[in-house]
């Protein structure tokens, strides 16, 4: 049994070997109008998988399903001999009152992203290194059902806290939306400029900016997926 799972699996290496000679990056046919940036859909993504696996034997799935209480997503790799693999689970978090439309989106993208990532297709746009620097997962906070990044304990309304929080929301805003920090902190600008609401944004405090670009980011999501 072992010696046959064996030559399965070396099957499907060497099917995947012509996959990655056959694939070919598709063109970012999906417009942000909002950020002004491109992005291969998922119906592109799958196009050029399907295209280099055209005689290879190799075939895939993307399971839906709820895990720990979220929509996730888990791609599997088959090939016509018998290999297998798969994915981890991969789930987002919902923002509140997610409406069932919100749930589909979050799915779509998150089909999207890992089946990119799983088969090597180049989907987003590349920040170059940009939002990985921003992002800092172990500083004493923890994903809630919002989508962003909330304190483990209370949180003081001190500049560091508030910065903390800001570039966590900023680093899962870029992720959502597929852009980088500086096309994030652009539409930031924009919304402040053309609102009377932040007319006298010059004026208060750092915690008080902060916490209103925070605001708007979500906003951003909200409007933008």
């Amino acid at each position: 049994m072992e010696e046959n799972q064996e030559k399965d699996m070396v099957s499907l290496y060497k099917a995947l070997s012509e996959f990655r000679q056959n694939i070919k990056q598709p063109a970012k046919d999906g417009k942000n109008p909002y950020f002004k940036s491109a992005y291969v859909t998922l119906e592109g993504v799958i196009k050029a998988v399907d295209e280099a696996m055209s005689g290879t034997g190799l075939s895939f799935i993307q399971e839906v399903a709820t895990v720990n209480g979220l929509p996730a997503v888990r791609t599997v790799l088959m090939h016509e001999k018998g290999g297998v693999m798969m994915s981890g689970w991969l789930s987002l978090p919902l923002k509140q009152n997610a409406t069932p439309q919100d749930v589909g989106s979050l799915i779509t993208y998150a089909k999207r992203y890992q089946l990119a990532g799983f088969m090597g297709v180049a989907s987003d746009v590349d920040d170059d290194g940009m939002q990985s620097s921003q992002y800092r997962p172990n500083q004493g906070y923890q994903q809630q059902n919002s989508g962003y990044y909330q304190p483990q304990q209370s949180r003081q309304n001190n500049d560091n806290d508030v910065v903390a929080h800001w570039r966590q929301v900023m680093a899962d805003v870029c992720q959502r939306l597929g852009t980088d920090q500086k096309t994030v902190m652009n539409a930031i600008k924009q919304v402040i400029a053309e609102s009377t609401r932040y007319k006298n944004y010059a004026n208060w405090s750092d915690a008080a900016k902060r916490n209103a670009e925070i605001a708007i980011m979500r906003n951003l999501v909200k409007e933008n997926m």
